[in-house]
C-alpha cells in the first residue's frame, strides 16, 4: 500500500502501535495528523 501524497491522521501517536506508525509513515511522502492525551509524549516524538 502507498501512502504518496495521503493525509494520514493517528490517534494515540505518543506510543504503542500509534507511535510506531507515525515513525513509519513520516518516512514515506505523506502528510501526518498526530494525536494523543499526553501532550509531552507527542512533542518528543517530534523532536
Amino acid at each position: 500500500m502507498t501512502f504518496n501524497n495521503k493525509v494520514v491522521w493517528i490517534t494515540g501517536a505518543s506510543s504503542g502501535i500509534g507511535k510506531s506508525l507515525a515513525i513509519s509513515l513520516s518516512k514515506e511522502n505523506c502528510k501526518l495528523i498526530l494525536s494523543s492525551r499526553r501532550k509531552t509524549a507527542l512533542v518528543e516524538l517530534l523532536h
